[in-house]
């Protein structure tokens, strides 16, 4: 790996909270497989975050090993087309994730409430929902980015090879 600017050294710290936060609420919503009625909406729970948990590890992978200028593979290129459009549509997900936790900001702020420490939980839960939601999306643009200055490099890195100006 070569010299990351300070921006992307940020950007993967983000991405390994979000491998954690994603890997938490996966096997979160494996074990809630087992000990909940819907199981319908757990294995779609399941499969959106196993789907973001993997588009975010590739991510890692591709700024650890391509970064700045080692061109993707034409596999690396179809995975990471593939996850991308999946995960694109997972901001929806995640944002009904956000609105479905909603309901928990009067538990926040009530004072009742909280002399019982309810209070810390459903913070919690609404907090990580939201901490999801917009790293989600910070991530998103950074691996756009991310792929385009991978191909920029790469083909400046052949046009000097070769002594030609775009």
């Amino acid at each position: 790996m070569k010299g990351l600017t300070t921006f992307w050294k940020i950007f993967r710290a983000v991405c390994i909270v979000q491998l954690v936060l994603v890997a938490f609420l996966g096997v979160q919503a494996f074990a809630m497989l087992f000990y909940k009625s819907n199981i319908l909406v757990r294995c779609i729970d399941l499969a959106a975050y196993t789907l973001v948990f993997l588009f975010v590890y590739h991510g890692l992978s591709i700024l650890n090993y391509n970064y700045p200028d080692v061109p993707l593979s034409p596999r690396q290129k179809r995975v990471f087309n593939i996850l991308y459009l999946i995960n694109f549509i997972l901001i929806a997900y995640l944002f009904a994730q956000v609105v479905n936790t909603w309901w928990m900001v009067h538990i926040v702020f009530d004072s009742e409430i909280q002399k019982n420490n309810n209070w810390v939980m459903a913070t919690a839960v609404l907090l990580l929902s939201w901490f999801i939601f917009l790293i989600h999306l910070a991530f998103l643009a950074g691996m756009f980015r991310l792929r385009r200055f991978i191909h920029q490099n790469t083909v400046g890195s052949w046009y000097e090879q070769f002594d030609q100006k775009p």
